[in-house]
């Protein structure tokens, strides 16, 4: 039995990798970045590396449900490959001149695919776009599909473009429709990202002034923190996660620190990395620039500009810490067992061990 923390596989390659996503069986990891390659490897015995070209900088991964298929957002195209030999089933672009940013299956295996300005919903079978749903003034800094796949949560951030305004949006759409169903109010600054409560009923955001704040989907309403409480909820905060069981989130911050929320009301209950008693208080840390939760919910596990994973449980009690490159991708294996990080020199996988699988 392996220690938690242990290097599962390393792969050293030019150029960065951006995008990381694990096969549903959790035996393979598939990575993609600025070297145009699409690389599938085994983790431990299995078959041997697949690598196929691609046309660009890969910026997004997806296997399909059942693990047969794997989507590649490349540049401005979406390409979907056999996931065993990467023979191209379809592809096609999405919206010609933009670079596709992200790319994921619903779980009716449909494809939400987004550029700055557009999201679209893809057949699988086919690749002809059943929806659009545009977003102006840009840039869509984040998306969230709920997990039943009937809505999309965007993050918004409006600087971008001719206005330069301080401003942005958190909006909730239909998938079916395209049409916006919500939209967090009383925002007047850039929001970075946006994460769905397991049930889809609330989405957690986190924004340029500094704040973190929960509302319903369906409302817009403001959940927390209340206005009284809005200013001790400063952290700094540039990414997020929630709990797969829907009882915490994780908010990583410029101010180094990776804060454990209680989701019902916004409350701190633990943070990473976490200070002995008696130690300095003005000791700094990285940027926190990624952050995921295991699908067990127990623990939680962030990146940083020092170049430091950190995997920790909701008290922020750290398992371990491992030394990368700089992280550009971060994610769980379905399991909870594997951590892949995608870095500027390769992708890699950490061990968290077996017990904490499930």
């Amino acid at each position: 039995m392996s220690e938690p923390g242990t290097v599962a596989l390393r792969a050293v390659q030019d150029g960065s990798v951006q995008a990381v996503a694990f096969s549903p069986d959790n035996k393979r990891l598939a990575s993609g970045g600025s070297d145009t390659k699409l690389r599938v490897r085994s983790i431990g015995i299995g078959p041997p590396p697949l690598e196929v070209p691609t046309d660009g900088s890969v910026s997004g991964i997806a296997f399909s449900p059942d693990g047969t298929r794997i989507a590649v957002s490349d540049f401005e195209q979406i390409f979907l490959r056999d996931s065993t030999t990467g023979t191209v089933l379809w592809q096609g672009p999405l919206d010609p001149g933009n670079s596709v940013n992200s790319v994921r299956f619903g779980p009716d295996g449909r494809l939400i695919v987004a550029t700055d300005t557009l999201v679209a919903v893809l057949d699988q079978a086919s690749g002809e776009i059943r929806q659009r749903i545009t977003v102006d003034p840009p840039l869509i800094a984040d998306l969230d599909l709920s997990r039943d796949g009937t809505r999309i949560a965007l993050a918004v951030d409006e600087r971008h473009g001719g206005n330069h305004r301080h401003a942005g949006s958190a909006r909730v759409y239909d998938v079916a429709t395209g049409k916006e169903i919500s939209r967090l109010a009383r925002m007047e600054a850039a929001v970075f990202a946006v994460a769905f409560s397991p049930d889809g009923l609330q989405v957690l955001c986190c924004a340029e002034d500094d704040t973190t704040r929960m509302f319903e989907a369906k409302t817009g309403k403001q959940v927390w923190p209340t206005p009284e409480d809005i200013d001790d909820q400063v952290t700094a905060p540039n990414c997020l996660a929630f709990d797969p069981k829907g009882k915490w989130t994780v908010v990583g911050g410029s101010d180094g620190f990776a804060r454990v929320l209680d989701a019902d009301e916004g409350l701190e209950r633990g943070r990473a990395p976490k200070l002995n008693p008696g130690g300095p208080e003005d000791q700094s840390f990285g940027a926190v620039t990624h952050v995921a939760f295991s699908p067990n919910g127990k623990h939680a596990a962030s990146a940083s500009i020092d170049n430091v994973v950190r995997l920790f449980n909701i008290e922020g009690k750290e398992l371990y810490t491992v030394s990368t490159d700089e992280v550009l991708a971060l994610r769980f294996s379905p399991n909870g067992r594997w951590l892949g990080v995608g870095t500027m020199n390769g992708p890699l996988v950490i061990d968290n061990g077996e017990a904490n699988q499930g």
